[in-house]
């Protein structure tokens, strides 16, 4: 007892005799948070989005960025456009993306086949056609430069982008409620800049709300499929992000930003104005800004809608066809005779 005593005196005796060097420091703000949600509360938000059967809207600006043509830190940006998009459960959907009055894209999916037209710009008009469900190779940036095929090295990025990536950030798929899944959730605080008018150069502490989604498959081996992120600082907690990983390694597939929360008209639905698809490791993003007034859901929408054909006689990308080796040469006169290697990312969808 006399030692911890002793402890204590020594303690206090070296903190006032420090004092005169004790300074401030700034620190970022940690920004105040809303009341507690709880996570059933979460999960409910998330799985409401399976109510909406069919949706329709406007796109007043959408941008495409093609990381795999560009070079080191750059990227090719196309020219912001104007767009139409149309969804129906499960997976069918429809984008024309235009430029004063000019198609830049269109693309179309039911589920099982997609296509994608690309008018403009002239070096990467393509036609890309494969199938969602099978296996498709996913091409990388080092593949798309050396390939030579000159139909994918100009596509670059876009030879990856899928109808589904579209759908999935829109149409957010719900959490499956067996016992494969468990569904979790931590608070954390990251450092972000702040979005109040002139002080973007300041950094605030903002708290998050994160729900893992956990699939176990064979053997009980859990794997993260999906997490999904909610800003306790704003009005009605929002959810502002959705990460979707893949093959159950942790691979980040898509990262989807929700901005620009609002309330549709004729109903109390909260839905995004602005919405971010970033996919880095396809090589592209896409981003949608929304004309709020324009968004229908649960209408009738016409038969034949989500199937487009090359009526332009576009150059014929297909991605079900086998393709040319672009592995480097070493790599494949060592592979061992009789063994092919394993398929790129067999479970990319």
């Amino acid at each position: 007892m006399r030692n911890s005593r002793s402890f204590i005196i020594l303690i206090l005796a070296v903190a006032l005799l420090s004092s005169g060097c004790v300074k401030k420091v700034k620190v970022n703000e940690l920004l105040p948070v809303n009341q507690p949600v709880p996570l059933d509360d979460l999960v409910r938000r998330i799985n409401a989005y399976s109510q909406i059967n069919t949706l329709a809207m406007q796109v007043e600006n959408v941008v495409v960025r093609n990381y795999f043509t560009g070079k080191k830190t750059e990227a090719e940006q196309f020219p912001a456009a104007a767009g139409l998009l149309r969804f129906q459960r499960p997976e069918n959907t429809f984008m024309r993306v235009t430029f004063i009055g000019k198609k830049i894209a269109d693309m179309a999916s039911d589920g099982k086949e997609f296509q994608l037209s690309i008018f403009y710009p002239d070096d990467k008009r393509h036609f890309i056609h494969g199938s969602n469900l099978k296996d498709i190779e996913r091409l990388n940036a080092a593949e798309v430069q050396q390939s030579k095929e000159s139909e994918i090295s100009r596509a670059g990025g876009l030879i990856n982008m899928r109808p589904q990536h579209i759908t999935d950030a829109v149409l957010i798929k719900p959490i499956s409620a067996d016992e494969r899944h468990d569904v979790f959730r931590e608070e954390v605080h990251v450092s972000e800049p702040d979005t109040q008018p002139g002080k973007s150069k300041r950094l605030v502490e903002k708290t998050y709300y994160v729900v893992y989604v956990i699939e176990r498959g064979e053997g009980g081996q859990a794997k993260l499929r999906r997490k999904f992120w909610f800003d306790r600082t704003l009005p009605d907690t929002p959810l502002t992000r959705q990460q979707v990983f893949e093959n159950g390694e942790g691979r980040l597939a898509s990262d989807v930003k929700y901005t620009a929360w609002f309330t549709l008209p004729n109903s109390n639905r909260q839905w995004p104005g602005v919405i971010t698809i970033d996919r880095r490791n396809d090589g592209y993003q896409l981003e949608l800004e929304l004309a709020k007034d324009s968004i229908e859901t649960n209408i009738d929408l016409p038969p034949g809608l989500f199937h487009i054909d090359n009526t332009e006689h576009l150059e014929d990308v297909d991605l079900d066809a086998p393709r040319k080796d672009l592995r480097p040469k070493k790599a494949a006169e060592d592979a061992p005779a009789g063994k092919q290697p394993a398929s790129r990312n067999a479970n990319h969808r």
